[in-house]
């Protein structure tokens, strides 16, 4: 198996069988010597766990790579012209990026493979990471506004694996024409009101605002403060383990007013949350994304 040419722009590009077969290869490391492909990390949001994971990769691979972070080339410069230049430059781009349409136009333009490392609209890279401790799990709960780009992303690669998810969400956040498209003939529960189950839960949880977002954080805060992890959800629920898209905010001030963020300190530093291993998880899937594109970066011995 591998993904040689094959462009990871959101996780509807990834089968059901090419999921697996990352999950299965995340602690193999093949014999390999390196051609010299010349890779790009086109930045063009912050980003700490996710970019600093995959320089661990091609540390470790001992792949040479450049880091782009000047946003002046994405708002200021024609797009098409500013892909069409990269694809000169570099056969694989790592991109984090505000907009999924500049991310495709790359892709179309430059010639060259393109990963998305973050989106607005997706975060694939995250999504495959925790799905290799999520997998086979019987029940999953996915606390917050589903329309975040984890949330959008873990629900897609969810589905093809015939997990169970029950959606704890605002109403006005239930996007039906994406439910659709992923659940056409599956069936998923979308809830206001906490399902409560005998049995024991894992919990998938994201930042309320993800970085560059512009909407009203204050009205926002009171429509998810009823979705907030805390004491009372413990109580209510069995729950294994916590699930969470790193950063999380853990003290949010807004005009001198200080708000609750989605996960209450308590619960981030408690043992419900292995965010250390999440990370690791992450350097996994990386390092196992690129030893299965072998026809790009590398010659079995």
């Amino acid at each position: 198996m591998n993904f040689y040419n094959k462009h990871l722009l959101n996780d509807f590009n990834f089968k059901k069988y090419e999921i697996l077969s990352l999950l299965e290869n995340v602690n193999k490391l093949n014999c390999l010597s390196f051609f010299n492909k010349k890779i790009c990390i086109l930045n063009e949001k912050q980003s700490l766990r996710t970019i600093n994971s995959l320089i661990n990769v091609f540390n470790l691979l001992n792949l040479k790579f450049t880091v782009i972070n000047n946003k002046h080339n994405i708002k200021k410069e024609n797009i098409k012209d500013f892909s069409r230049t990269l694809g000169l430059l570099y056969d694989y781009i790592f991109i984090r990026s505000n907009n999924d349409n500049i991310i495709k136009i790359i892709s179309k333009f430059s010639g060259s493979i393109v990963i998305n490392l973050l989106s607005n609209g997706f975060h694939p890279i995250q999504s495959i990471s925790d799905l290799n401790m999520l997998n086979k799990k019987k029940i999953i709960y996915l606390f917050g506004d589903f329309n975040s780009n984890v949330f959008r992303s873990i629900i897609i690669n969810l589905s093809k694996l015939n997990v169970n998810i029950i959606i704890f969400s605002p109403k006005m956040y239930w996007n039906f024409i994406f439910l659709k498209k992923i659940f056409n003939k599956k069936k998923i529960i979308i809830t206001e009101k906490i399902i409560i189950s005998k049995k024991k839960c894992l919990i998938y949880n994201d930042v309320w605002f993800s970085m560059g977002e512009t909407s009203n954080f204050i009205n926002k805060i009171k429509l998810l403060i009823n979705f907030q992890i805390n004491k009372k959800i413990l109580k209510i629920l069995k729950i294994r383990k916590i699930f969470h898209c790193l950063p999380c905010f853990k003290n949010i001030k807004i005009k001198k007013i200080n708000f609750e963020s989605e996960l209450k300190e308590n619960i981030f530093e408690s043992n419900f949350t292995f965010f250390e291993k999440q990370i690791n998880k992450k350097i996994s899937i990386i390092k196992s994304y690129i030893i299965l594109g072998e026809k790009i970066f590398f010659k079995i011995f």
